[in-house]
């Protein structure tokens, strides 16, 4: 059920009774099929920031930290990060590499004027790091300065993707691809004043991302009686 960039721009064209064939590519294309390209490329983005919480926008991260060195990069992780948002503060878990994971334990999130008082003033003394920030810079800061090699795992929350070559495909199940479509269909309605593709591309993909949103948004657990 995925499908390509170029097989949904296809689609979209058809959807919307447009001219001729194609398009046969998604670069150097002009006038009506350039437009098409580029409302399937929006529409795409437009579903991954539809929720700052889906289940495909997030990633997972493993980082080995440097004695006395409290400060580390996205870029710094086992495997760099190259797509950063955010760092999910919940999520983030500390253990003395040479120990393994018996020894885990969960990192706390600490303002980051409340760090930069607590330890970034003076000669600190380095330790286990207990607590962390999240810099201006998007870099985690530890609190304290870690005295050995930590590991460090959590998650993050991913940045928006382009869709760029024939080949690329959305982020999120194949399933709900076309969400690019029937969103595009929305952008050309719009565009020309095709009321009916409007209002068939709204009701689609209203019906698409209510499906999408039950699996890919994050359980919301009432709570439970009080006693």
């Amino acid at each position: 059920m995925s499908k390509t960039f170029l097989q949904l721009a296809a689609a979209l064209r058809q959807e919307c009774a447009g001219s001729g064939t194609g398009p046969i590519a998604v670069t150097g294309q002009t006038g009506e099929l350039k437009r098409i390209v580029d409302w399937v490329a929006a529409a795409d983005e437009e579903v991954q920031q539809e929720h700052d919480t889906w289940r495909f926008m997030v990633g997972s991260f493993t980082l080995n930290t440097v004695a006395n060195d409290g400060s580390y990069a996205a870029g710094d992780c086992v495997t760099p990060i190259v797509d950063l948002r955010s760092w999910r503060e919940t999520s983030l878990k500390i253990y003395l590499l040479g120990t393994g994971v018996a020894d885990q334990t969960r990192l706390r999130f600490m303002d980051y004027d409340q760090w930069d008082a607590t330890y970034n003033t003076g000669i600190q003394a380095s330790g286990r790091p207990l607590y962390f920030t999240v810099g201006n810079d998007m870099s985690l800061k530890l609190g304290p300065a870690p005295n050995a090699i930590y590991r460090i795992s959590g998650e993050y929350q991913k940045s928006v993707t382009t869709m760029t070559a024939n080949t690329d495909t959305p982020v999120y199940p194949g399933e709900f691809h076309m969400l690019a479509v029937y969103g595009g269909m929305m952008k050309y309605g719009r565009y020309t004043g095709a009321g009916e593709v409007y209002a068939d591309g709204e009701r689609l993909y209203n019906k698409m991302m209510k499906r999408m949103e039950r699996t890919q948004l994050p359980r919301i657990l009432l709570a439970g009686a009080l006693a």
